[in-house]
């Protein structure tokens, strides 16, 4: 009996569960700025809205969510939500830019460029909530006019007195060429965008072009940057594009009427860039049609990544080489590539990599360059801290060791009355040392210290020098201005005073050099490749 019983309350509380649920309940709609009250027996918010011919949008949201149960006097809210695209154009302020400029008297400013707003096209994604706008975002901005940046030239003309100078010194200022002529008094800009990487800055043999290069902003598609070349004898020349991109090195031929250069690709990882370690030839001015290869790119050597140090002979017969781990030369006349000195790469737990410097002597005959040495307290070949000064005979028949320990950044100049070098005060630390310079016979013998000649501290490294045409003077940079010496000793004068001064050039100038032909006939006129152990076949007007 008590089980018929159980039985039947059991039925009794089912059957009023399945009423209560089929039970129709009155709820609340809110949605497209509307409310209304609706009965319904639907068993979930989902169902409520189906059942009231309430539609969603693929982005519009719902309170309480779809899935939850339904209740008596429930509020459900529908959002709309809706995304929209807007394009629309805006003007993009010009910069002001301030250059030094030593040729003014101090505190006296010229307008040198006029700015000129850009303009750029921009992409908003833009959120609507129930028609009301609640967000915007861009997305994209393309450029449609670059500005132009105002530049400002600042006068400050210093009390140094006028020194005088035998030719045409260019020089790195601020992110511009500057060129001085006879005299240290008469020097002016010549570019004035300020965005001169350092990369490339050379003088051609008879002091009337600057070849220099300036970086370029971008995408990884983007080069690192650009050649150009300026006239240095012609106040107010407008510079010349080269349409050469993406270069390590570019230097003028001996004799003024090429350009050697090597290329390298921007990468998004440090330090920016990968080499190619190649090795090209143009002729510049019209004749900007074709470039000879003269050695093909190559992964040889121990971190080929960072690049190659190239420099011209002075006979144009041979480029000497220098990588991480090797010192070579390869003469484009007789089709061999010599090596002068294989090395152990230094190891510089950084993002950088030491590569030895390079100075021909001035007959072509030997080259001078640091070595890294062997270990000199037991450390791993790698992390030896010595560098050592050598001259190798070009054709590879001598090589003599003429310093031991000059510091990785001694950087020797070689000119008509010796070679110039620095000289680590710290060289078993060089690496942020500071260099005295030195002068030793074109043999290697006899130093003399040049600077400092009291208790100056030595120059930043690495050394910069630039010989003078007769060889008797040379500039050098001490804490960014520009000092004259001479090689017969005594206090050196100073030229510039702005603290911010580099890479100096010296060329003859007005006299005393053949002046290159923009535009002549070129020295080779085939394409040929060469590796790094392998030669080139030069053009029959190089025979």
């Amino acid at each position: 009996m008590k089980h018929h019983i159980l039985l039947a309350a059991l039925a009794l509380a089912l059957l009023t569960l399945v009423g209560c649920q089929d039970q129709p309940k009155q709820v609340f709609i809110e949605v497209d700025n509307s409310r209304r009250a609706v009965t319904t027996d639907a068993a979930t918010v989902r169902d409520a809205l189906a059942a009231a011919g309430v539609s969603l949008g693929p982005l519009d949201r719902v309170s309480p969510d779809l899935y939850v149960e339904t209740e008596p006097g429930m509020v459900i809210v529908v959002t709309r939500v809706e995304e929209q695209f807007e394009t629309t154009r805006v003007s993009v302020p010009f910069e002001r830019k301030t250059v030094t400029n030593e040729a003014l008297p101090a505190g006296e400013t010229r307008l040198i460029q006029l700015g000129v707003n850009g303009e750029d096209e921009i992409t908003y994604r833009i959120v609507l909530e129930n028609g009301v706008e609640v967000k915007r975002t861009e997305v994209s901005r393309v450029p449609i006019t670059e500005p132009v940046d105002e530049i400002i030239a600042v006068g400050a003309q210093d009390s140094l007195p006028p020194v005088p100078l035998e030719g045409t010194v260019a020089y790195l200022s601020g992110g511009n060429a500057w060129v001085m002529r006879d005299t240290s008094a008469g020097r002016r800009p010549l570019t004035t965008e300020g965005d001169l990487d350092g990369r490339v800055f050379d003088l051609s043999p008879d002091g009337r072009w600057l070849l220099y290069s300036r970086r370029l902003e971008g995408d990884i598609e983007t080069p690192i940057n650009q050649l150009w070349m300026v006239n240095t004898t012609i106040v107010g020349e407008t510079p010349i594009s080269l349409p050469i991109r993406g270069v390590l090195y570019a230097e003028w031929s001996p004799e003024g009427s090429q350009i050697a250069y090597s290329t390298a690709e921007r990468t998004a990882s440090a330090p920016g860039w990968r080499a190619n370690n190649d090795l090209w030839l143009i002729q510049p001015g019209d004749a900007f049609t074709q470039a000879t290869q003269v050695i093909s790119a190559s992964t040889a050597g121990v971190y080929s990544w960072w690049g190659t140090t190239f420099r011209w002979s002075p006979d144009g017969r041979a480029f000497a080489y220098a990588r991480a781990d090797q010192i070579g030369v390869v003469d484009i006349f007789s089709q061999t590539t010599t090596i002068l000195a294989d090395f152990t790469a230094y190891q510089t737990y950084s993002e950088w990599v030491w590569v030895p410097s390079l100075t021909w002597s001035p007959d072509g005959r030997f080259v001078a360059a640091p070595v890294h040495g062997p270990p000199v307290a037991g450390e791993q070949p790698q992390d030896s801290p010595a560098f050592d000064l050598w001259l190798f005979a070009a054709d590879g028949s001598a090589k003599a060791q003429v310093a031991e320990q000059v510091g990785m950044w001694t950087s020797p100049a070689w000119g008509p009355a010796g070679i110039v070098y620095g000289q680590a005060v710290n060289p078993l630390q060089s690496v942020d040392s500071r260099y005295a310079l030195y002068l030793r016979d074109r043999d290697g013998s006899n130093p003399r210290r040049l600077f400092p000649v009291a208790e100056e501290p030595g120059v930043e490294a690495p050394p910069q020098i630039a010989w003078s045409p007769n060889g008797r003077e040379l500039i050098f940079v001490y804490n960014g201005n520009l000092y004259l010496a001479d090689v017969e000793g005594g206090p050196p004068r100073q030229l510039t005073a702005n603290n911010q001064n580099s890479l100096p050039r010296w060329a003859a100038g007005r006299s005393g050099q053949k002046t290159p032909i923009i535009g002549s006939t070129p020295s080779i006129t085939s394409t040929t490749t060469l590796t790094a152990n392998d030669v080139i076949t030069p053009a029959d007007d190089l025979r």
